[in-house]
Formats: structure tokens, sequence, C-alpha cells
């Protein structure tokens, strides 16, 4: 199985990036956090490059 990465925002900033967190932990799943963070002038150019 290829490794899981879960690309989030900012969990202060963004519920929307906090549930699929809350639920890869809680189902005990191994996964790399790719932390983009939403308040930075550059944010639209790092999401891009995952979505």
């Amino acid at each position: 199985m290829s490794e899981l990465m879960l690309v989030i925002g900012n969990k202060n900033y963004s519920s929307w990036s906090l549930r699929p967190w809350i639920l890869m932990k809680r189902l005990g799943l191994e996964f790399r956090e790719v932390l983009v963070r939403l308040d930075e002038p550059d944010s639209k150019d790092e999401i891009e490059k995952y979505g």
C-alpha cells in the first residue's frame, strides 16, 4: 500500500483540516502530514502543488 499523505491547513484556522486529521488518528492510520500555512503570502502556490 502506498503511503498516506494528509495535506492540511493550519488546524487553528481551519476546522476542515482538523476533521480528517482527528479521524485518521482515531483509526490508528499511519500518514504523513503536510502543513500548508494559510496565513502566508505563498499559501495559494503551496495549495496548488497538492490540489
